[in-house]
């Protein structure tokens, strides 16, 4: 026994047989134990263990003298495969712990990618030229030469691609935009939907441009998405010389402030442009709603101006608001309020015909109408804002009312909002208090009415899983 054991090969041979197993099942546990904590190590233990271990427990049996006769090739050949499996395992590991899943933002998740190539491959050539002097003997002294030569040449041939390019490159690390930004360079506008080594495509709403990142580079652009305030559409109005400069200032907020899409983080804000011009910044959710908001803003502020009486443009006419068709839809609405048509003629002189545009609030959660409209012809949805969002509890038409709770003199919890274009009689409260002392028929239709918009309301909350306030008696 002691002759086995004085021998040179046995306790290399003892190491393996007893070490390579455990090391075996050591590293399988030590996986396992990492792929259930989702560690980004895992993997690389994985490599470990399937091919540099046994390939290293062959090789210390080879590397034994007197365990391969001859001029000791396949030894050397062991080695050189366990060189290029170190190579291997250490990229993985860098790639894996370094940037493979980086948290979003960090350096790791900004450093190009063909930067982490051109370093790989770096790596890769230095170590087989190591691999190959350690193991071979190799003169590895002419391929770092000829590397360096290279790369000189290539350089000074494609400089000013390259240089473009590099400049792009470090564009992209420094990081002053990200996937869903919006910028805005050299007239071209637009939400960046990739970025990549080459080029950042932006999408204008009208197709995607594709910009190289060292144009960029080379250029100055704005970062409409990193502003410390809201991104603001801006745009100019004019009214008559005539018209108050403070209510028409308060009219275009009230006109902006209800536009969806409008940020809910700032304040509309109107300053005077020189005589009876008027400049508007409407801050915005997202710089691609500009054309949207400018344009629902235009629409709307047309029918806003007409029904407060100033001047859009300097337009002093307004022949749809006439006397003639004030009286024909006096005596559409007239059986609602059961009136007699010399009653409703009577109404002339105190009621009002209005129009809104299609989106326009006819009425708001917390006020206190000082008018009811009955409507002539469009369509209104009736509705309450809740915990899930705007919930619709009626659709109102064709001589229905639009500010119940007038008569009331209870504030409204619903919100009324214009379907389609709308036009509608206005009759101020006072009015109606006369009307309602004539017609006591009036008042019941009106409680009934309330009634009915409440136990719509309470069906629709319960719908959405909330309740509606059971103190609450008028709708609106």
């Amino acid at each position: 026994m002691s002759d086995i054991a004085s021998q040179p090969w046995f306790w290399p041979a003892v190491i393996v047989s007893v070490g390579l197993p455990l090391m075996l099942i050591g590293l399988t546990e030590l996986s396992n134990m990492l792929l259930r904590s989702g560690s980004r190590a895992a993997p690389i233990v994985l490599m470990v263990r399937n091919y540099l271990v046994p390939v290293a427990g062959v090789l210390v049996l080879l590397s034994q003298p007197g365990a391969w006769e001859g001029s000791g090739t396949w030894p050397r050949v062991i080695w050189t495969i366990f060189g290029l499996l170190v190579i291997v395992v250490t990229i993985n590991a860098v790639n894996h712990l370094v940037f493979h899943r980086a948290e979003k933002g960090s350096w790791r998740d900004r450093f190009p990618t063909i930067f982490s190539d051109l370093i790989r491959f770096v790596f890769i050539i230095v170590g087989i030229a190591l691999v190959f002097w350690w193991v071979w003997d190799a003169d590895v002294a002419g391929v770092f030469a000829a590397l360096g030569i290279t790369s000189i040449v290539v350089g000074l041939a494609l400089q000013n691609a390259v240089g473009s390019i590099v400049s792009g490159l470090f564009l992209i690390f420094e990081a002053p935009f990200q996937l869903g930004d919006w910028i805005e360079t050299g007239g071209t506008r637009g939400q960046i939907i990739e970025v990549n080594w080459r080029a950042v495509h932006l999408d204008t709403g009208n197709g995607i441009v594709v910009m190289p990142t060292a144009e960029l580079a080379e250029g100055s652009f704005t970062n409409l998405s990193r502003a410390a305030d809201p991104y603001a559409a801006v745009t100019e109005v004019e009214f008559a010389t005539d018209d108050p400069p403070l209510r028409v200032r308060e009219m275009l907020v009230d006109v902006a402030r209800d536009i969806p899409r409008v940020s809910p983080d700032r304040e509309p804000s109107v300053s005077t442009a020189g005589g009876a011009k008027y400049r508007i910044s409407i801050p915005l959710q997202s710089p691609g709603d500009e054309g949207a908001v400018v344009d629902a803003f235009t629409t709307r502020l047309w029918y806003a101006a007409r029904r407060a009486d100033l001047h859009l443009d300097g337009d002093v006419t307004d022949d749809w608001n006439s006397p003639q068709r004030l009286l024909e839809g006096l005596r559409q609405i007239a059986p609602a309020l059961s009136l007699r048509p010399g009653e409703a003629e009577a109404l002339v002189a105190t009621a009002r015909l209005e129009r809104f545009a299609q989106g326009e609030v006819l009425l708001r959660p917390g006020t206190l109408p000082l008018a009811t409209r009955f409507i002539l012809s469009g369509r209104v949805m009736l509705g309450v804002p809740s915990d899930a969002g705007f919930v619709q509890i009626t659709e109102l038409t064709r001589d229905d009312a639009v500010g119940l709770t007038a008569l009331t003199r209870s504030r409204t919890i619903s919100r009324a909002i214009a379907l389609t274009e709308v036009e509608v009689v206005r009759i101020p409260v006072g009015v109606l208090d006369d009307i309602v002392r004539g017609h006591p028929s009036l008042a019941r239709e009106v409680v009934r009415e309330n009634d009915n918009r409440i136990r719509l309301a309470r069906s629709a909350l319960e719908a959405v899983g909330e309740r509606l306030d059971p103190t609450r008696r008028v709708m609106g």
